[in-house]
């Protein structure tokens, strides 16, 4: 790797060489040291995406230490509980964000290292021996209901993931990529394969607020060639530019949450020159499946089919099993699996798959399975079915509507829906006995529920809710059905 290369570019247009990557992570390495941290400690993170923060993991991992994430848009009380239960043996927290951490009393008797700048070091860089086995990462998510789960990923997780990764991180001919990107994850198999990572100017918990003309100015001054973002994050830079105005984009990666159909195609009949393509996985499992938006446009013949994740990718197994709400049984996992075509709950073990939760054997009981063979497979919640080794997705297990003596999913109608009537804010619901469907947008709605019964679902009301229909702070995707 060229050490000269850029690693990083800041939001305030700053450049970082690998070379001084590496001495900012040696600084950090070394401020660590003196805070007593040895292999094998937790740390807690609260530093926002920058170098500061890639050095700072960097050196955790190297020290063979522990580096906590607490998701941002989790409640303080939960992440009170989250601290008092792992008690952290070190907390790292910028100092403007310091501020904001004292309104934790969990966090109040923790050690502390209060960034204010990181100081480059010209020592040797030390490396504390490891196994695949060891934990590197654990991010901490609020979980539907009851004690947040903190997913283990080890120090051989991560290498997988990176190795899985490499084939679409690495640029062609071996030229690096210049990434914009919102998930911090991603700069780590970044820098593996010698890209540069461009940090976005915007605040990531507030990207809907976020001013477009910004963003494509911050991309165009760093010629930025690829993005690897969020869906709610490509559609505010695509709707607010064209061809000529994303010059330097070749490459587009989004995935998270699911795709908005009209997106997909004003990205292909706008932006013909890109390659853009969709990534299926979640904490757990990242990824499970890739696809191109050609792909799924070419599958939309039938939006009642589902939506159309692609072929798994080569290094994670992938079953499909039946539909329980209780743990499963080793002895009982085999004859719980289905047979092509078969609507069931989406299962994966590979090598980056997540094998257990932190201190939460309840949370590992309910998601991970272990087979006769001890193989830990991970249940995503996820509901969907196979074809030809095509997966297609239907619903989540708790959004299943039972009707009729049937069981009926949400995503097939919603994207029949999205299509026909040319509107994207929809939710097929079921709540107390009756079954409705919402519409952010203005529509017929006594049309949308005449076809929603000629289709073959039950429909008792179509409702024009008025404004965007709420949905999670993170992805801005999942519906918020108590709301609705």
């Amino acid at each position: 790797m060229n050490k000269e290369a850029t690693a990083i570019i800041e939001k305030n247009g700053t450049s970082y060489s690998y070379h001084q990557l590496q001495q900012m992570i040696v600084g950090a390495q070394e401020e660590l040291l003196k805070k007593g941290v040895k292999k094998g400690d937790k740390i807690l993170v609260f530093v926002p995406m920058s170098v500061e923060l890639y050095a700072l993991l960097e050196a955790i991992f190297s020290l063979g230490a522990i580096a906590l994430f607490l998701d941002p848009w989790m409640k303080g009380k939960k992440m009170s509980q989250v601290i008092k239960q792992v008690q952290p043996d070190l907390f790292v927290v910028t100092k403007k964000i310091s501020r904001i951490a004292w309104l934790l009393p969990a966090t109040w008797n923790l050690k502390k290292w209060k960034i204010v700048s990181l100081n480059p070091s010209l020592n040797s860089w030390n490396i504390t021996a490891t196994t695949d086995d060891d934990n590197a990462l654990i991010t901490f998510t609020s979980g539907t209901s009851g004690q947040p789960k903190g997913a283990n990923r080890t120090f051989g997780f991560l290498h997988a993931q990176s190795q899985t990764l490499k084939h679409h991180i690495k640029g062609e001919n071996d030229e690096p990529y210049i990434d914009f990107t919102n998930f911090p994850i991603v700069g780590l198999a970044d820098f593996a394969v010698g890209n540069t990572v461009v940090i976005p100017r915007l605040n990531l918990m507030k990207i809907h607020k976020a001013d477009a003309s910004q963003i494509i100015q911050q991309l165009n001054e760093n010629k930025v060639n690829r993005l690897i973002v969020s869906p709610s994050l490509l559609a505010k830079i695509i709707y607010n530019s064209d061809s000529t105005v994303l010059k330097h984009i070749k490459h587009v990666v989004t995935g998270g949450a699911p795709i908005p159909l009209q997106l997909i195609q004003h990205c292909l009949l706008h932006f013909p020159e890109i390659h853009f393509e969709a990534i299926y996985g979640s904490t757990e499992a990242e990824p499970i499946c890739i696809t191109t938006f050609d792909e799924i446009n070419e599958k939309l013949d039938n939006p009642l089919k589902g939506i159309y994740t692609g072929k798994k990718v080569e290094d994670i197994e992938l079953k499909i099993i039946q539909t329980q709400s209780t743990p499963i049984k080793s002895n009982e996992f085999n004859s719980l699996q289905l047979q092509e075509h078969e609507i069931g709950e989406v299962v994966v073990t590979g090598d980056h798959v997540n094998k257990s939760y932190y201190q939460n054997q309840l949370a590992s009981e309910k998601n991970k399975i272990v087979d006769e063979e001890g193989t830990i497979w991970h249940r995503t919640g996820d509901l969907g079915y196979l074809t030809k080794e095509h997966l297609y997705l239907v619903g989540r297990d708790h959004r299943i509507i039972q009707a009729k003596g049937q069981d009926f999913h949400p995503y097939p109608i919603e994207q029949h829906i999205q299509l026909k009537f040319g509107i994207s804010d929809v939710g097929y619901v079921h709540h107390k006995n009756i079954i409705t469907f919402f519409t952010g947008d203005k529509v017929d709605t006594e049309a949308v529920k005449n076809e929603i019964i000629r289709v073959g679902y039950p429909c008792d009301a179509v409702i024009y809710y008025g404004k965007p229909l709420p949905r999670d702070a993170r992805h801005k995707s999942k519906l918020q059905i108590e709301a609705l």
